[in-house]
């Protein structure tokens, strides 16, 4: 059947979209258009923050997140810093909250962060083993605990409709809860999407889906440099392979890609998959050129000190730990990339967000296999709204009301920055 719907895109009158829909069991597949219809990127600039020699709430170190609420409040994650910095819609600084330290309310290991639409803050305190929540005007709540048996994955955290839970989906590393004999938990079978409860003392997660998990190489992997050697249970994801690519709904439903084709799997709020949106669109094979490049790519990121890092603590003398060289984790490292495995071919999607109204905005891979391509923003319902053309805009980093939309960047020194756009309703 052949449905037709009114599509508008930015800037451009409506038209009228075709739509295939296919029945598969009790999922709805909706194949968009083929071309592209190109959407202008001409944002409103609100405010920029960050300066190498600012205030200190906007000397960032390590941006690693930001989010709003309902208020248009921006929420801007230091790692590094260990610190919350709380920005209004005009661009003034509110308020902090946390810092490193031991206690409640203060920062051992602190990985991921959300904003809830009322302005609590929920934290992933990896050192406590606990979600540390704030209030709305910045103190200290409570902890929630983690969990004290099994494994927990280290995936993006984004608020729950009820303000009671957050969602977390696309771990890339998955973490033991405990320690000692047995301490390694069971290979997963499958990605999970789960909606974590806050409500009491210790979390609860219920499955909204299971993304589909690429069969890996069951061979250990081992990884030596600097008289060091360290062995993994089974390898890890091959270059290439498909991301788990997760965006939340305000409804309380998700939207996520788990494979190489362009197929973006929509649940409602109790789970379960519902429609399937896909584009004809292949993925591309993974060349020998391909594989070298990538490899000469990292290498020379590695060198330059850019790229991904890694970090370790080993057990030392008297049972206490100490971290290797930077040295012998770079050979490590080099070692790693030489060794590298790749999936045969290039998945479609490589990253996935949600606005603050539920849009989807999917961007697709570059002509080069580690760059980001067009942009396309979709409706979970199915309706196409059209692309944004290679470089001509990133993804945000975060959506809010009003279409205001956060952008992590650097300025020509190299300072983290952070820039607040405004982007048109149809967009956001």
């Amino acid at each position: 059947m052949i449905l037709k719907r009114d599509v508008l895109g930015a800037g451009v009158a409506a038209t009228v979209g075709l739509l295939f829909l296919v029945p598969l069991g009790a999922q709805e597949v909706i194949d968009l258009p083929a071309a592209d219809r190109r959407l202008s990127a001409d944002f409103e600039e609100v405010f920029r923050i960050g300066s190498f020699d600012g205030e200190e709430w906007e000397t960032f170190g390590e941006i690693a997140g930001a989010a709003f609420d309902a208020s248009g409040n921006l929420y801007v994650f230091d790692r590094q810093a260990s610190r919350i910095s709380v920005i209004d819609r005009d661009g003034r600084f509110v308020r902090e909250l946390g810092q490193a330290g031991e206690g409640p309310g203060e920062f051992r290991m602190a990985r991921q962060f959300t904003v809830m639409r009322d302005g609590r803050v929920v934290v992933a305190d990896w050192g406590h083993r606990s979600y540390q929540l704030f209030r709305p005007d910045g103190s200290f709540e409570r902890m929630v605990s983690m969990g004290g048996g099994g494994a927990i994955g280290m995936g993006d955290l984004a608020p729950h409709p009820s303000g009671e839970a957050v969602i977390s989906g696309g771990a890339g590393t998955i973490v033991a809860m405990r320690g000692g004999p047995g301490a390694v938990p069971d290979e997963p079978r499958t990605r999970p999407i789960d909606r974590i409860s806050l409500v009491g003392a210790e979390a609860r997660s219920t499955v909204l889906a299971e993304g589909w998990l690429p069969p890996r190489n069951e061979n250990p992997q081992e990884l030596s440099g600097g008289g060091m050697r360290i062995q993994m249970s089974t390898a890890g994801p091959r270059t290439f392979e498909p991301g788990l690519l997760v965006g939340a709904l305000p409804d309380g439903g998700i939207v996520f890609s788990d494979s190489s084709a362009y197929q973006l799997k929509v649940t409602p709020p109790e789970g379960g998959v519902s429609r399937v949106l896909r584009r004809p669109l292949r993925p591309r094979p993974v060349t020998p050129r391909m594989q070298e490049a990538e490899k000469e790519r990292r290498l020379a990121e590695l060198e330059a000190g850019e790229g991904p890092r890694m970090r370790m603590m080993v057990s030392g003398p008297g049972g206490g730990t100490q971290s290797p060289s930077q040295e012998a984790v770079n050979e490590m490292m080099r070692g790693q990339i030489e060794g590298m495995e790749f999936y045969p071919e290039l998945p479609v999607l490589m990253a996935l967000e949600t606005t603050w109204t539920g849009k989807i905005w999917a961007q697709r891979r570059g002509d080069a296999p580690s760059e980001g391509g067009p942009i396309d923003v979709v409706t979970p319902a199915g309706q196409y709204v059209g692309t944004f053309e290679t470089g001509v805009t990133e993804m945000p980093d975060a959506f809010g009301p009003d279409g205001l939309a956060a952008y992590i960047e650097t300025d020509e020194f190299d300072v983290p920055i952070i820039v607040v756009r405004r982007l048109p309703p149809v967009l956001n």
